[in-house]
């Protein structure tokens, strides 16, 4: 693929709010790579303390990511995370000021990725050397849609990572919302620390 891109809709409009209840899912077409579903669940033999997002397509490698439960999301503690037959490893500079030093760094297939969040904070943007995946919310808190474009050579494993990470809960990953969301994830974290 090149410069590429696609739209991902919500297929469950009338889900609950965005902290209890069902989580939403979307779904779509991928020129190229057919039919593809996000979505929400609980993680598969990881307790009820632990949230799975998963991305399910035609010809798209099977996505799963599951991590310490914030809400509904997983957020980057204690995650695993799984595209095909590739396990990936996660790391982050908590102290990171700019917004290449907050992001989150993802090992996977033997590839080395940044995850950040864009100018606006809609927009979220996966790099590794050479490719851009950029995907932009229609709406910040609760998006009904998800626009996908590419640049350079995007292959399948980008993008199932790409999407997969839109599920996950990383808000901190912007300097006013890792302070916003500190108290949070601080408590969903306490059992670990007493």
């Amino acid at each position: 693929m090149s410069t590429a891109g696609f739209v991902l809709s919500r297929t469950d409009p009338g889900a609950a709010s965005r902290w209890f209840g069902p989580g939403p899912s979307w779904g779509g077409v991928i020129p190229g790579l057919g039919p593809v579903e996000l979505r929400y669940g609980n993680a598969v033999g990881r307790g009820d303390d632990f949230a799975q997002f998963s991305v399910v397509g035609e010809r798209l490698p099977q996505g799963v990511f599951s991590g310490i439960r914030f809400g509904r999301m997983p957020l980057p503690a204690r995650a695993g995370l799984r595209v095909g037959e590739h396990t990936g490893s996660l790391s982050r500079r908590r102290s990171g000021v700019s917004r290449d030093g907050r992001a989150l760094r993802v090992g996977l297939a033997g590839r080395a990725y940044r995850y950040r969040r864009g100018r606006d904070k809609r927009v979220t943007e996966l790099l590794r050397e050479g490719i851009v995946v950029r995907v932009t919310r229609d709406d910040w808190s609760r998006p009904v849609t998800l626009d996908v474009r590419t640049e350079g050579g995007v292959d399948a494993v980008d993008l199932s990572l790409a999407l997969l990470l839109q599920g996950v809960y990383t808000r901190h990953l912007a300097q006013g919302g890792r302070w916003y969301s500190l108290p949070g994830r601080f408590l969903n974290r306490a059992p670990d620390i007493f």
